[in-house]
C-alpha cells in the first residue's frame, strides 16, 4: 500500500546533495547541499541534511528514502540516522546505494539496465537472473567514463601538451584560461575540499572542445566506449543475450550531452539490436523518492537498508 505521508528524498553525490520534501506527492520544497564526501562518515553527513531540511520544514510522520554514492553495507546505519532525527518527527529510513535510485529514474518496474553517470557512474541491471550492480567504485578504482574520468583525462592531456609528451590540444588553453601558471594547477587542485567535484567539472569543457579538437574528442569516444561496456557487461550478468529485448536507458549530466549521448546510443544499438533505447522516466530524486514505496516483490527492494 502507497502511503501518503510525507517523503524526504535525499539524492547524495559527489557534485553535490540535493533534498526534496513531498507531501501527497506534491513537490513542497528543495534545496541543494555541498557535495557528500565519502571519505568520511556518510551517516552523519545525512543526518545533517535531513536536520536541516525537517528543522526548517517541520513535518510529522516523515520517511526518509536516500540514495547515496559510496554507500556500503558496512556503513549504511538506517537506524541509527532514524534515532539520530527521530525528535523531527521521522517514522521510518529507506537507504539505497544511487545506483538504485538510478535504476528506478529510468526504469521503475522494466527489466534492463540503467546508467548513471555525472561525477562518478554506475550501472545497474536485472533480468532473469536477478541484479547485478556494474562499475561505481570510485575514482580511484573505476568510475569509467565518468565526469570525473573525463575531466582527469582533459587535464592530463593538457599537461601532456604542456610537456611535449602529447598532441598539441585545446585543452592546454582551457587550462590556462583557470590556471595561467599551469604548472602550480596540480598544487591548487590537490588542496582543494571538493577536487572530485572540481576536475568533474572540466567534462563539459572536454565534451564542448570534442567538436573540432582531436585529443578531446579521443577522450569522448574512449568514455563512450568504457560506458558501453558498462552496460553490456551488466546485460550478460543478469541473463540477457544480444538477441534478446532488455530496455536501456540513462541519467546523468554528462549524458545530457548529445555529443556523449548519440554515439552512445549508436553504440548500444549495434550490440543490442533489439534492445528498447528509452528516455528515462524521470531524474535522480524521482527515483530516490520511488524508495519510500518501493514494494517488497521489486527485484531491488532485497537491496534496500530500512528502519
Amino acid at each position: 500500500m502507497i502511503s501518503h505521508a510525507p517523503v524526504l528524498a535525499v539524492d547524495g553525490g559527489q557534485s553535490s546533495i540535493r533534498a526534496r520534501l513531498l507531501d501527497r506527492r506534491r513537490i513542497e520544497f528543495e534545496q541543494e547541499f555541498p557535495p557528500l564526501l565519502t571519505d568520511i562518515p556518510l551517516m552523519p553527513q545525512l543526518a545533517g541534511v535531513v536536520r536541516s531540511v525537517l528543522t526548517a520544514h517541520p513535518r510529522q510522520n516523515v520517511r526518509v528514502a536516500a540514495a547515496l554514492s559510496g554507500l556500503t553495507p558496512s556503513n549504511a546505519d538506517a537506524p541509527g540516522v532514524l534515532a539520530a532525527c527521530r525528535d523531527l518527527g521521522l517514522s521510518s529510513i529507506r537507504l539505497a546505494h544511487d545506483s538504485i535510485s538510478g535504476y528506478l529514474g529510468c526504469l521503475g518496474d522494466r527489466a534492463g539496465s540503467a546508467i548513471a553517470a555525472g561525477t562518478g557512474v554506475v550501472t545497474l541491471a536485472t533480468g532473469p537472473t536477478g541484479s547485478t550492480r556494474v562499475d561505481g567504485w570510485g575514482n580511484i578504482m573505476g568510475d569509467a567514463g565518468s565526469g570525473y574520468w573525463i575531466g582527469r583525462a582533459g587535464l592530463d592531456a593538457a599537461m601532456r601538451a604542456h610537456d611535449g609528451r602529447g598532441d598539441a590540444t585545446a585543452l592546454l588553453g582551457m587550462l590556462k584560461q583557470d590556471f595561467p601558471d599551469v604548472e602550480g594547477a596540480y598544487i591548487e587542485i590537490q588542496s582543494n575540499p571538493e577536487k572530485i567535484s572540481f576536475v568533474a567539472s572540466y567534462a563539459r569543457k572536454v565534451i564542448d572542445l570534442s567538436e573540432h579538437d582531436t585529443v578531446s574528442a579521443r577522450i569522448v569516444e574512449h568514455a563512450t566506449n568504457e560506458l558501453a561496456l558498462s552496460v553490456g557487461a551488466s546485460l550478460r550478468n543478469t541473463g540477457w543475450t544480444p538477441m534478446s529485448s532488455p530496455t536501456i536507458s540513462w541519467v546523468g549530466k554528462i549524458l545530457s550531452n548529445p555529443r556523449m549521448a548519440t554515439p552512445l546510443q549508436h553504440k548500444l544499438q549495434q550490440a543490442w539490436p533489439n534492445a528498447q533505447l528509452v528516455a528515462p522516466r524521470g531524474g535522480p530524486l524521482d527515483g530516490v523518492a520511488q524508495l519510500a514505496d518501493l514494494p517488497a516483490q521489486h527485484a531491488l527492494y532485497p537491496l534496500l537498508h530500512t528502519a
